[in-house]
């Protein structure tokens, strides 16, 4: 129809997802080897943006009214297309240009075998991303009043008072609110990461693993509004969900080397043959979004969020009662009022990294076999210990700068489980 897609935007076809992969062993003795690799994926539209953009008008829709008085119809609590500028439709559409998103993951690094069962290994891993979805409201008020150059922020300052229907002075009228989605974001990650891995020495298999990285982005999700509609790189910095800056995991088993050897019968049975296993987990926070909730310094009728200004260097306390310095920021200045960026505040979406992790999970367990053969009949005692050693971590803080709990820990981990269990096989 007059040149309409029949898949409803402009098609991409220049998808092309290529992968490559090597090993590579430099020396002849096979303990050294080099690997690396690269691949392009390309994700298809997905069912959520086409269905959120057919259920509303002109595809979809069921006006109605409530509370009609035929003597001053215009007073009706009506929604739908027929009602008023004071009850305009709400609409979701998906930009012409829509094209595929797209990711590029690629690694390069060594393996190195220190000594029979003891391997090392260092690299480098990273990916970018393109195209990546969000969702933008389109029909806020303009920046400006090109009507009213001498005081261009009069309708804007109406709006956030409270004064005026922010529905009258939108930039597509007779809609309230325009959501639109599209692909036009992007992301990286970058990271180091070693490891050590030792396969039963002297009864301990053991595997050690760091990570360094940062990931970087404008959104983390598919359908996530931009903050300011104007200016998609407000939100760009450390991803708020996934960038955790320093990883260590240690898991490990060790059969415990006492009483194996007892002439006494007993001593074997009972003290001996125990297995210690477990998992340590070392991790930094990831940062946290401080959300501006005070009165409304930007007046663009909705489908925004706002951040305070960051006035000083954060500091962090770590206290249940304030977990960093919420002197450090102050609230955003309205452009009518001289404030700059038209009202959205200074901080980044990472300026606050949250609580991290440390913690430990320890088992003890023993496998009594009722036969001497190694698949025979047996019965396995467990004892399971979840945070072992009881210690409080935070994890969630309060982020809204005008709550009366504004930064202070608001959830942890939870205490310390233990668990008994027995295992009969046979």
């Amino acid at each position: 129809m007059n040149g309409f897609p029949r898949g409803v935007v402009q098609n991409k076809y220049l998808t092309l997802q290529p992968r490559v992969g090597f090993a590579y062993s430099p020396y002849a003795s096979g303990r050294t080897v080099l690997r690396g690799g690269f691949g392009m994926f390309f994700e298809r539209v997905q069912g959520n943006d086409v269905y959120n953009a057919a259920l509303n008008p002109p595809f979809a829709f069921q006006p109605s009214a409530t509370n009609v008085y035929f003597s001053d119809p215009n007073t009706s609590a009506l929604t739908g297309l027929t009602t008023s500028q004071t009850f305009p439709s709400q609409l979701t559409n998906i930009k012409y240009y829509y094209p595929n998103p797209g990711t590029a993951s690629y690694s390069l690094g060594v393996q190195q075998e220190l000594s029979p069962s003891f391997i090392a290994v260092v690299q480098y891993v990273g990916t970018s991303g393109w195209n990546q979805n969000d969702d933008r409201a389109i029909n806020t008020l303009p920046l400006t009043d090109p009507n009213n150059s001498a005081s261009p922020y009069d309708d804007r300052q109406g709006v956030a008072t409270g004064k005026l229907n922010a529905n009258l002075f939108r930039m597509f009228p007779g809609f309230s609110s325009i959501t639109q989605e599209e692909n036009e974001t992007n992301s990286n990650y970058n990271s180091l990461q070693a490891g050590l891995r030792m396969v039963n020495k002297r009864g301990l298999t053991m595997q050690l693993s760091y990570t360094w990285s940062h990931t970087i982005d404008i959104k983390n999700n598919d359908l996530q509004a931009l903050s300011n509609p104007f200016n998609p790189k407000y939100d760009r910095g450390s991803d708020n969900a996934f960038d955790r800056r320093h990883i260590f995991n240690a898991s490990y088993v060790y059969e415990l080397p006492y009483f194996l050897g007892s002439s006494s019968f007993a001593r074997r049975a009972v003290l001996g043959g125990w297995e210690i296993s477990g998992i340590t987990s070392i991790e930094s926070g990831v940062p946290v979004t401080i959300n501006y909730t005070g009165p409304d310094t930007v007046g663009l009728g909705g489908g925004t969020s706002n951040r305070p200004n960051l006035v000083s260097r954060v500091t962090y306390p770590k206290k249940v009662g304030q977990w960093f310095s919420t002197s450090s920021f102050a609230d955003p200045v309205a452009p009518w009022n001289g404030g700059p960026n038209d009202g959205f505040g200074n901080a980044g979406k990472d300026a606050v990294v949250g609580p991290g992790l440390f913690n430990w999970n320890l088992s003890l367990f023993k496998t009594i076999r009722f036969t001497t053969q190694e698949n025979g009949p047996s019965l396995q005692l467990r004892l399971e210990t979840f945070n072992t050693f009881n210690h409080t971590q935070f994890q969630g803080i309060d982020a809204g700068s005008h709550d009366g709990s504004f930064g202070q820990v608001t959830s942890d981990f939870g205490p310390r489980t233990l668990q008994l269990g027995g295992k009969i096989a046979f």
